[in-house]
Parts: structure tokens; C-alpha cells; sequence
């Protein structure tokens, strides 16, 4: 699946212009897919007699959305169209003088609430992709009535209210239950919190050539396609070394879950050995979960916690590791910060980020006088505070939130959610995999395990984090496939028997 911005859908809409395809042809090209693919869901005798109801905007989204009425109308639907202006120009007036000549009702957003009374399905073709900032109060109040019928809405290229190239809400928004788009999939549909409006999200060829597309896209759709390939495979001649070799710095007296999933995560995504480096007090009981990996028990302080003091210990173990994990279960504590920011300063290999790690740099500037690759796995909150943000101002601007992180700290950042987007320098992809069992304790720990083996074995850290990504989240489909079972059900080392599987689909 491609992912367009509104900048680069228009790009493309005026290229396949030049080349000789007129405006009106590919207006009417992508209604008519598009109430094609509405009628497929939603066929007359599924409404059962009821209406639907179009609400049409200002300039080319309204005129799409004249003429999806006037298919549904062919197709024998009854339906109101409501529109939000008087006079229309070009293709979008004489789309509507069509509607007109049919017969077809026209009216003002005054009845809305009395037309919404007898209404299966809504058109939302009130704003455009290229739609930015807050709705004015007459559209707020229409989507407000909208959200607040409960009807079934299907979306025109972006949920009006959503910014189609950010995924940004920042006024009212209509919640869809599905999104049509013209030729691409919009970035606003499968980026948060826009993710959320848009439901359920198919692209229809609307007739645009190739040739009109010569350009980088902006953000990519990390699918199993676009990974394909990149996954080393073992090659004789062959040893444990060749393979990759991690070292983890995880763990705690009162953690000890965390250093044993995140080891068993980068095992099984095919690391060739991996050492971990954890608090004396908890190797012993670490050791004994872990038979297959090399356990370190090195320098803690009163609380359980790895102290700074173990800088030296764990940098000699460094010394025969291709990449490094920091970070899940090692506390928070200024110990803890010293021993991070040690690491960064002194291993040469590419290092990973996860959970305390992230929190205790908040404020540091460790990570960009680093040289060597890093990667930072944040969620909302702790990316909130390495930016001296909150969660609440990350989760509503997520691209850009990402995108600042990763040019301020010069680092691949890795923001989780339901949509985890990767972003290092000018590259940005939104991955395609995944449920909600992964909201569960733990599975991040098993991300930061599968990432680093594929780091350790030489992937770059973009395609490491992109790659890692969508084995975690096709391990959890994996799951929720296999077993049948909710979603709530599943807990972290469920993952542990997929990952092998997901991995094998790249390959």
C-alpha cells in the first residue's frame, strides 16, 4: 500500500494533468470507484428502504461527492444530499447541475438533524485531503450532529477535521467507519490520532499513470513486501559469532521478567549469542531461565539497581558484541542515567534504546553527541519526557513529535502505538502490523529483543527498527489467529513462539 501526503496527491493529480488527463476525467474516474466500492459494502437492499445521505463541502470533494450520489441514485438508493454553499465552480457545479437535472433532493445543513431521522448511510464528503487546522463553527457543528447519530459513515479520501497529511486533529472530527481514497491511502488515515476517525481503509484507482508519480514518497507503508529480502540469512562457513552477537543490559533486583524476554526475543529473531549484563542479586535466578545465553551479574547499589560502577564490566563484555539493548527493567535512578550515558560515550557498535533507558536521558544530550548508529524505542510518554513534552502533546502530533526527536537527538526513533512509526533523518514509515493484544505488559521487551538481534546481525538501525516492528506485531496476529482467543488473553512470551514464523515470512 502507497501513503500519500495532500502535497503529494496534488502532485500527482497536476502531473497527470500535463500529461493530458483532464481534471473532470479523473474526478469522475475516482467518485465512480469509489461509489462503486460503497455499494459493494453497502448494496441497496442492505439499507432497506432507507436513505443516504451525502454531505458535500466546498471545492473538489464536494464535486466527488455529487457524483458518488449520482451513482448510488443509478444504483437505484434513495438519498439527500446536503450542501454547504450556494454557488459551485468548474467540475463541482456541473457535477451538481447533474444532480439537480435527476431530480435528486438538495439541501442546506439547517435540515441535517431532520434529514439524519431515516438515514442508513452517510457520505462524508465535506472537507478535502488537503484540510488543515480547525473547522469553522458551521462544519463543527454538522460533524458534531454527524458523530452524534450513531449512523454508519463512509469517509471521502479523509475523515473531514483530519489533517490528511499528519494524521493531526485539532478541532471536530468525523468518526468514519471506513475511508475511501482516491488512488493512494492517505498518511492521515493510518497515523493517530487520525487512525482512529478513519476505520477501515482501501485506496480505488482513479486512472493516474505511473508516469505521474517520479517522486520519494514522504512516509512508506512498511508491509512484508518492503522488508522482503532484508533480513540476513546464516551462510557457511558459520559460527554462533557470525551470526550476531547482542549484548543486553537489562534487569533489576525487583526486575527480573524484563531481562529474560528481551534476551528471549532476540534468540528466537535469530541472534546468534547473546550475553546479558544484569544486577548480581538477580543474575543467579536470570541464569537459570536463560540456559542458552551467557548471564553477567555485575556492579548494584542498595536499591537492586545496576549502578555506574558497572560501566567497566559491562564495556568489556562490549568488546565482543555487534550491537547493544539498553534499558528494559534497570530502574530510573541517577545511577542508572550515569550508566546509560557511559555507554553511549564509550561502545562503538550500534546501541538500542528501550523503556528506562529513554526516561533517564530526559534532559541529557548523550544520545546526539553519539556517532555510532542508535535507536530509541519510546511510547508517548517517554518520548514526552526526553523532549521535555507530555504524552498528551506527542500522542496529538505523533509524525511530527517523531520527526523532531529523531533530527534533535540524531537517532532512529521508533515511537510505539498502534500505528509505531519508524523516523531517521528523512526517512519515515508507518508499520502495517499488529492488534491491541500487544497493550499488555512485557511486549516491549520482546520488541527491544527482536530489534536488537536483527541490529546485531547488520541491519541498519532504520531497517532494523522497521523490520522488528512488523515481526512484533505479525507474531501478535500470528497469536490472535492461531488460538482464537481474545485479544485481552494473550500475555508477553506468547509472542516468543511466533517471532520465528514472522520472521520466516521476510525471509
Amino acid at each position: 500500500m502507497k501513503l500519500y501526503s495532500a502535497e503529494e496527491m496534488s502532485r500527482a493529480d497536476n502531473e497527470a494533468q500535463r500529461l493530458g488527463i483532464p481534471g473532470g476525467v479523473l474526478m469522475e474516474r475516482a467518485a465512480v470507484a469509489m461509489a462503486g466500492k460503497i455499494l459493494e459494502l453497502f448494496p441497496p437492499r442492505r439499507l432497506r428502504g432507507r436513505r443516504a445521505l451525502i454531505l458535500c463541502g466546498v471545492g473538489n470533494n464536494g464535486g466527488d461527492g455529487f457524483v458518488i450520489a449520482r451513482e448510488l441514485h443509478r444504483a437505484g438508493v434513495a438519498l439527500s444530499v446536503v450542501v454547504t454553499k450556494d454557488d459551485y465552480s468548474g467540475d463541482p457545479a456541473t457535477n451538481l447541475a447533474a444532480l439537480r437535472s435527476l431530480g435528486i433532493e438538495i439541501h442546506h445543513p439547517e435540515r441535517l438533524d431532520e434529514l439524519l431521522d431515516g438515514t442508513a448511510l452517510v457520505v462524508d464528503a465535506l472537507f478535502g485531503t488537503g484540510f488543515v487546522g480547525v473547522a469553522r463553527e458551521r462544519e463543527a457543528a454538522l460533524i458534531r450532529h454527524l458523530n452524534g447519530a450513531g449512523i454508519t459513515t463512509v469517509a471521502v479520501d479523509v475523515p473531514s477535521g483530519v489533517n490528511g497529511s499528519t494524521g493531526e486533529v485539532a478541532g471536530e472530527a468525523v468518526r468514519a467507519d471506513m475511508t475511501v481514497c482516491a488512488h493512494v491511502a492517505k498518511i492521515g488515515c493510518v497515523i493517530s490520532p487520525g487512525r482512529e476517525h478513519a476505520g477501515e481503509v482501501m485506496a480505488v484507482d482513479i486512472g493516474i499513470p505511473p508516469e505521474a508519480e517520479d517522486f520519494r514518497y514522504e512516509v512508506e507503508w512498511t508491509d512484508r513486501t518492503s522488508l522482503r529480502g532484508l533480513v540476513p540469512r546464516t551462510e557457511e562457513p558459520a559460527h554462533k559469532y557470525s551470526t550476531g552477537a547482542l549484548l543486553m543490559v537489562a534487569g533489576s533486583r525487583a526486575m527480573t521478567g524484563a531481562p529474560v524476554m528481551s534476551v528471549r526475543g532476540a534468540q528466537r529473531a535469530g541472534c546468534g549469542v547473546v550475553f546479558l549484563a544484569t544486577p548480581e542479586s538477580a543474575a543467579p535466578a536470570v541464569d537459570l531461565q536463560l540456559t542458552e545465553a551467557l548471564v553477567y551479574g555485575v556492579a548494584e547499589g542498595e536499591d537492586g539497581g545496576m549502578t555506574s560502577g558497572a560501566l567497566e564490566q559491562i564495556l568489556e563484555h562490549a568488546g565482543r558484541a555487534t550491537a547493544l539493548a539498553v534499558g528494559p527493567g534497570i530502574g530510573t535512578s541517577e545511577e542508572s542515567l550515569r550508566l546509560v550515558e557511559g555507554i553511549l560515550r564509550e561502545a562503538e557498535v550500534p546501541v538500542l534504546l528501550d523503556a528506562d533507558a529513554v526516561t533517564v536521558l530526559a534532559g541529557s544530550g548523550a544520545i546526539a553527541e553519539r556517532e555510532a548508529p542508535t535507536i530509541i524505542t519510546p511510547h508517548a510518554g517517554e518520548l514526552g519526557r526526553l523532549m521535555e513534552s507530555s504524552a498528551g502533546e506527542v500522542s496529538a502530533h505523533r509524525l511530527r513529535s517523531a520527526r523532531r526527536a529523531a533530527g534533535e537527538q540524531g537517532c532512529c526513533v521508533l515511537l510505539k502505538g498502534a500505528d509505531t512509526l519508524i523516523v531517521e533523518g528523512e526517512r519515515t514509515a508507518v508499520n502495517s502490523t499488529g492488534n491491541v493484544a500487544l497493550a499488555t505488559a512485557g511486549t516491549g521487551d520482546v520488541l527491544t529483543g527482536v530489534i536488537g538481534a536483527l541490529l546485531c546481525r547488520g541491519m541498519d538501525a532504520y531497517d532494523a527498527a522497521r523490520a522488528g516492528a512488523w515481526v512484533h506485531g505479525r507474531a501478535a496476529e500470528m497469536w490472535l489467529e492461531e488460538t482464537g482467543w481474545p485479544e485481552e488473553s494473550m500475555v508477553a512470551t506468547d509472542l516468543l513462539q511466533y517471532i520465528p514464523r514472522a520472521v520466516g515470512e521476510l525471509l
